[in-house]
């Protein structure tokens, strides 16, 4: 599938305004995303977390498609911190599927997987003093 074929959502845009998901996972995003930094070979990083690397061309530094079940695909948009702005971690979805995938169990997974991001940190930087978050996953 091409990029431009894809119609990538929001978990708003799946539950509606009135999500009580939507805040949670910011919240939970958040905590996580400082750690996304250390990342410096996303191909190693998408092939340890069972994912691939995609250009979207919609000015990201990078983006891992991960495939959570047939039809359902997380897209992990980050963009490194600069002199300006903070990192930036955004989650989408794709897929026929996704629409019939609860919000909750859409939340879980989106942490799981970004909680797998963080061990492969701790992996790679074993001597490096990582965020806390790295050493609670």
């Amino acid at each position: 599938m091409r990029p431009t074929d894809w119609k990538l959502v929001s978990l708003r845009e799946i539950e509606g305004v009135i999500s009580p998901h939507t805040a949670f996972l910011g919240r939970e995003i958040e905590r996580r995303k400082e750690a996304l930094e250390y990342v410096d070979d996303v191909s190693k990083l998408a092939e340890y977390i069972g994912g691939e690397v995609e250009k979207l061309g919609i000015g990201e530094d990078w983006v891992i498609k991960k495939e959570a079940l047939p039809g359902i695909e997380f897209f992990f948009i980050y963009n490194h911190a600069d002199q300006e702005l903070a990192g930036n971690l955004r989650v989408l979805y794709s897929g026929e599927r996704i629409r019939k995938v609860s919000g909750e169990d859409l939340v879980a997974l989106t942490i799981a997987f970004v909680n797998h991001m963080l061990r492969y940190i701790r992996e790679i930087e074993p001597a490096r003093k990582l965020p806390e978050i790295c050493y609670r996953v």
